[in-house]
């Protein structure tokens, strides 16, 4: 294909600390023939066009609501609107951070530091419960209260889009939104020293995602999925506002998450628990894994590290264990890709009694292994790493990606790479996961 765009420079304010995010800078990169160099350079440009020339066009030029402002993110194949009578707060706010963080990569003639600050505004001014404190889990297009349920996990990003948006514009109110929300997790949703409950607006809420885990009528449990978006949060949030209690109460989660979260035995992380942290199983009796949420659970304990000063070596085992995880029972190693989920040991295409849907390749878990493959190669230096991350590369860039009109395939078929459906938007999809991950990556082959 022909490369256009080219390799656009890092924005004004970043910094080789900014590469401490993957590591490279740190150790000085591996030790690379020529030819390897060649390939980095090549899925560097790759990279760098799928998301100026990609991406971001197809979900900055689409998904804007011209006449209520906030973002529509429910769009087929070609971005045209499916449904416009809802705005999740999730959805909104990781537009926000794709769209700053894209801004921040160096891509500044395209406005969308300015669509950053126009979503921005949407949230606080339109999502916030003035009374009882909290964003709304979704609003209508005009923006009044739809859902009024009060989500964990939806704040979580809160936390990191406005840290993310903060480092990029300058703008101190969205730092301050940033630590509100942080005080408001702290004051309403955390459970002493037993991490944080789901929802807390004192309904009796099932899990995000309760039917994707298989958890039945089970209510008042805990997952890790929330558990790592909210240390995601707070990692931002410390490294955007410095403040030693942003740390603490990150140094808390990530030792939470490790020594609690994740199956000793098994190196992985278990679905969800009870409120004492005991794993649960499914309504089926089986306990599963999510190996997209392992890879990226793992590299957001590393950079956690970094923002808090501490050294890697401290989470080495806990990390790498994640990663080879994945890498042993949940990636094709034939044709690259990770799978959905899986058992806690054991392959994951052995695993028949899981059902189709553990093999499906998910965008998100994609972009996430491309995250924790390049940290790993960088930090390790170990060949297996890399192997895996440009055979990851390969998969992506060949089957997740809609060359024809832009943004990634939700979810595509275990061998042949087909998609299950060409919508681009639905519930949980934006640029966030896909962009984060190009950005990532470029920066990382750029600190070689």
């Amino acid at each position: 294909m022909v490369i256009g765009g080219g390799v656009h420079s890092n924005g004004l304010g970043r910094n080789r600390a900014d590469f401490s995010e993957v590591g490279l800078a740190q150790r000085g990169g591996m030790k690379l023939n020529d030819h390897e160099r060649e390939r980095l350079r090549r899925v560097r440009e790759l990279t760098e066009h799928d998301l100026s020339e990609n991406l971001m066009p197809f979900w900055a030029g689409n998904a804007w609501d011209g006449e209520y402002g906030g973002f529509l993110t429910r769009l087929d194949r070609r971005g045209n609107r499916l449904d416009d009578s809802e705005k999740v707060l999730m959805m909104q706010v990781r537009m926000i951070h794709s769209l700053a963080s894209a801004h921040r990569h160096g891509l500044r003639d395209q406005g969308y530091l300015d669509l950053a600050g126009r979503g921005f505004d949407f949230v606080v001014q339109n999502m916030w419960d003035a009374e009882n404190g909290g964003f709304y889990f979704s609003v209508r297009r005009d923006g009044t209260p739809l859902s009024r349920r009060k989500n964990t996990d939806f704040h979580g990003y809160a936390m990191s889009s406005f840290a993310a948006y903060y480092e990029a514009s300058g703008r101190k109110d969205s730092l301050d939104w940033a630590g509100r929300v942080f005080d408001l997790l702290q004051a309403k949703a955390a459970d002493g020293d037993r991490g944080f409950i789901e929802d807390f607006d004192g309904a009796d809420w099932p899990a995000l995602n309760s039917d994707q885990m298989n958890l039945g009528s089970q209510t008042r449990v805990k997952t890790i999925d929330m558990h790592t978006n909210v240390m995601e949060g707070m990692m931002y949030l410390a490294r955007a506002s410095g403040s030693p209690r942003h740390k603490e109460a990150l140094r808390n989660l990530v030792d939470l998450i490790c020594t609690r979260g994740i199956h000793k035995e098994c190196g992985c992380s278990v679905t969800v628990f009870d409120c004492d942290w005991n794993p649960l199983a499914d309504v089926e009796g089986r306990m599963t894994t999510s190996y997209g949420l392992n890879v990226e659970m793992a590299w957001i304990v590393f950079d956690s590290a970094d923002v808090l000063g501490a050294p890697r070596k401290t989470y080495r085992d806990t990390v790498l264990g994640l990663i080879d995880h994945a890498l042993e029972f949940g990636f094709d190693h034939t044709r690259g890709g990770l799978a959905a989920f899986g058992p806690l040991t054991g392959r994951v295409a052995d695993a028949v009694e899981l059902g189709a849907g553990r093999l499906l390749k998910s965008w998100w878990a994609q972009a996430e292994l491309l995250n924790a493959l390049i940290q790993a190669s960088a930090y390790t230096e170990k060949r297996k790493y890399l192997d895996a991350f440009l055979k990851e590369f390969e998969w992506v860039h060949g089957r997740q990606i809609d060359h024809e009109c832009g943004d990634w395939y939700q979810d595509t078929d275990w061998e042949s790479g087909r998609p299950q459906h060409t919508d681009k938007g639905r519930e949980f999809k934006t640029s966030f996961h896909a962009g984060r991950a190009l950005m990532r990556v470029s920066d990382a082959i750029g600190a070689l």
